[in-house]
């Protein structure tokens, strides 16, 4: 398996053109045990972006995550070219590892043209971040801190009940062209979804380890949209809410807003939320 760069997240992004339509990305461990849904996310988008014009830009896609991913190997992506109109192109792609689907996307894209404008007001509290860089940004232990900066606002101080909120960007400046902020937007918006569907229930781990119970949770679907041109490499607010759980899945939808509170993209997700007590 060929290096990939520890501290370039758009290196970690890149695929490699096997065919005309057939990529390779490359896995990395990030200490959980598979990988993380973001990577084959925005791998698979970077992916679809390799056979799209450069005047058209993704707003919208949606996945499916189907096999947890191995770690220590490869990832196939092959994209069909559903559709290339006079506006819009429409793709698919499908995500192998050892011959089997692990993932797939559909995505569309769009020449940029004007329009009507239009968004739900909001204020992202910046006072907060603020608050903590003017003192230093404390080290993070976080599983993405070779590539992001993290701020996660404590519980008690969030603006909205049953929330995972944070500020977050990532370490390195990225290029101008707005692929790779979408990229790398796609990457991190597997963040705070599934864990916002746990915030009602207060659970507490320790607690249900001395009742034997385990808690199981993983990525079902995702899907997100892009509606204003960003930067990831600057300071952008991330709010995840849970809006339902049950049936053994938990469904939260995000917002993602610049510091002067434009937004620039919603996302969504179900998740696999199961507590299981051994046999």
């Amino acid at each position: 398996m060929s290096d990939v760069p520890s501290d370039n997240l758009l290196g970690f992004m890149h695929c490699e053109r096997l065919d005309n339509n057939l990529f390779r990305g490359q896995s990395r461990d990030l200490k959980t045990g598979q990988v993380y849904g973001g990577q084959v996310l925005g791998q698979a988008i970077r992916a679809a972006y390799n056979t799209i014009d450069d005047d058209r830009r993704i707003h919208s896609a949606h996945a499916y995550f189907l096999l947890k991913g191995d770690v220590d190997a490869p990832i196939i992506y092959e994209v069909d070219r559903s559709l290339d109109g006079g506006s819009f192109s429409s793709r698919r792609v499908v995500a192998i590892q050892h011959g089997r689907q692990i993932f797939n996307l559909s995505a569309s894209f769009q020449r940029p043209e004007e329009g009507l404008e239009f968004y739900g007001a909001a204020t992202p509290p910046f006072e907060k971040l603020q608050s903590v860089l003017d003192v230093g940004f404390p080290p993070t232990q976080h599983f993405q801190s070779e590539f992001l900066d993290v701020y996660y606002l404590p519980a008690g101080e969030t603006t909205a009940p049953n929330s995972i909120q944070m500020w977050i960007k990532t370490k390195q400046e990225l290029p101008a062209e707005q692929d790779h902020h979408t990229s790398v937007l796609a990457y991190i918006s597997d963040m705070g979804l599934l864990g916002a569907s746990l915030v009602p229930h207060e659970l507490n781990i320790k607690d249900m380890k001395k009742r034997h119970q385990k808690l199981m949770m993983a990525s079902i679907d995702h899907a997100i949209w892009f509606h204003r041109p960003f930067r990831a490499d600057e300071w952008f607010f991330y709010d995840c809410r849970v809006q339902s759980t049950g049936n053994g899945r938990g469904f939260s939808y995000g917002s993602v807003r610049t510091q002067d509170g434009v937004l620039v993209a919603s996302t969504a997700q179900e998740g696999l939320v199961r507590i299981r007590r051994p046999k």
